[in-house]
């Protein structure tokens, strides 16, 4: 269905016995009845194989786009296109260009209802790329709500690089092999990687990996949403882990909503559910518990069934826990001894709900982060449980005398229906419960001058009869801090000291 135009070379034809024939062109130009327009250097035609061979600087082209290779055998009966060596095929109508690698086209036929472009990495090892610019589904515009002002759709392209890629149709692309995507400052990396247009999305398989101008993403499969040409939703499925600047997350699964090109919110939850692939299935793994969502950020760590994190413009401004939600904190470790249990090592915060809100960005309140980029660290403005909400804190002893270190801290417990824990440079402020409240407030026995006494004399024997019964005769102090008698809590910190020719007593009482 094709004919040659000027300035195609000489024509030269051999007949073979049975019939079949081999035609030799020299310079071909040709225009088919389709559309497509063809040049090469030289070709030769074998009737028997009803193959073209065309060699040297080839161009096909038609109404869509082009293809030019320095090679391409094309076989009439198949319908299919191989071309090697510098190959380049641009489609204009779906917005696509792929260079590098050695190319497989099959065009549509009766048999098969839709073309197909197959990439794969050449024999001098140059992995296909491919230019995409992605668009909306059909009747997409319609059902969008959102204002169009509030998410701008550009026309950047995505940069996908692989050992292979394939595109059916108009609405599938995959890429499989090291995958690498490209796009402003997001950077995407895979196995494997899959545009679905009908579906809205490109989906990312095995080790997969998001880099964002201020945060790194990774997960089993992470799935991009798309809005026409833009990201905006990136969902993070199994052995989730998302760093940013101010904290780190892992989840079975977290969602992440863009506004702008820019983190907005996070969502993570306790149980993943898999994406489906028009590729090769995954397939189902066995049931296995899956982790809590937990987030850290600097000394402060927070956990629950479903963890909501609310950074607008990726600015961390309030985190929700919801389910059995726990807040610790390490800030005060330098208090901890060693008698402490391990209930009492950190300070924590419990409720059906936790809600953490962080003050906002102040450089001369927050303090930079280790990279020094201009951003400032969040740090917390006050922490509230809600619900059955239980707390329990260290803080220094009041005894002044109290070594840190040596000397156990205070140990303040409280009960309540809400518990609203104020900071202030990182530190417990002050406290407000509500509802049914109850409580104890623990000041710890100092030991530190007690070690001191028994270092000043280790030889002397020691007579403990007077010290065991002295302990024994102290009446009981019951929480709220006074005795049944009204005198104040305990000896005084001198009434508590051994002689020197007495070792000191441990209280059991001591331990908390």
């Amino acid at each position: 269905g094709c004919e040659f135009l000027y300035p195609s070379g000489d024509m030269n034809m051999r007949t073979l016995s049975g019939g079949a024939s081999i035609t030799y062109v020299g310079t071909p130009h040709l225009v088919c009845r389709d559309g497509v327009e063809i040049w090469a250097d030289s070709a030769v035609a074998y009737s028997a194989q009803g193959m073209q061979h065309f060699i040297g600087s080839v161009r096909f082209y038609d109404r869509s786009g082009e293809m030019r290779a320095e090679e391409a055998r094309y076989f009439s009966a198949q319908g299919r296109l191989q071309a090697s060596r510098d190959v380049f095929i641009t489609d204009t109508v779906q917005g696509f260009t792929v260079e590098n690698g050695d190319l497989i086209f099959l065009r549509q036929t009766a048999q098969r209802p839709r073309a197909q472009i197959d990439v794969r990495m050449s024999a001098d090892g140059r992995r296909p790329r491919a230019i995409l610019t992605m668009q909306a589904p059909e009747g997409d515009s319609s059902e969008v709500t959102l204002d169009p002002d509030s998410v701008p759709v550009s026309n950047t392209p995505y940069i996908v690089d692989g050992n292979r890629i394939l595109i059916e149709g108009d609405s599938y692309f995959r890429a499989n092999g090291n995958v690498e995507i490209e796009r402003d400052s997001l950077h995407a990396f895979a196995d494997s990687a899959e545009y679905d247009q009908v579906e809205g999305r490109i989906l990312l398989q095995g080790t997969a990996r998001v880099d964002g101008p201020t945060y790194d993403l990774v997960g089993r499969t992470i799935t991009l949403g798309m809005r026409g040409n833009d990201v905006d939703e990136v969902v993070s499925r199994r052995e989730s882990v998302l760093t940013s600047e101010d904290m780190r997350l892992t989840a079975p699964e977290i969602r992440m909503y863009m506004v702008g090109g820019a983190m907005d919110r996070l969502v993570a939850v306790n149980r993943a559910g898999m994406p489906t692939s028009r590729g090769t299935p995954e397939p189902e793994p066995e049931p296995e518990p899956e982790p809590r969502p937990r987030a850290i950020s600097g000394g402060f760590e927070l956990i629950g069934d479903s963890l909501d994190v609310m950074a607008p413009a990726e600015t961390l401004d309030r985190i929700f826990a919801a389910g059995n939600a726990r807040s610790v904190s390490s800030a005060n470790d330098s208090l901890n001894v060693d008698v402490l249990p391990e209930i009492a090592r950190k300070d924590w915060l419990e409720g059906d709900t936790v809600i953490v809100v962080f003050l906002p960005p102040d450089t001369t309140m927050a303090v930079r982060s280790p990279s020094d980029t201009g951003r400032t660290r969040a740090k917390i403005d006050h922490i509230v449980a809600r619900s059955s909400a239980r707390s329990l804190y260290r803080l220094p002893s009041a005894d002044s005398a109290a070594v840190a270190g040596l000397d156990p801290p205070a140990i303040h417990y409280v009960v309540g229906d809400e518990i609203t824990i104020m900071m202030r440079s990182g530190e417990v402020d002050h406290m407000n419960v509500l509802g049914q409240t109850h409580g104890v407030h623990l000041e710890p026995l100092p030991v530190a001058q007690a070690v001191d006494s028994l270092a000043t004399d280790s030889a002397v024997a020691a007579d403990t009869t007077a010290a065991r019964d002295t302990m024994s005769a102290r009446p009981p102090t019951p929480v709220g801090g006074a005795t049944t008698d009204g005198r104040s809590p305990g000896p005084s910190r001198t009434d508590r000291q051994p002689t020197p020719d007495a070792a000191p007593l441990i209280d059991p009482r001591r331990r908390l």
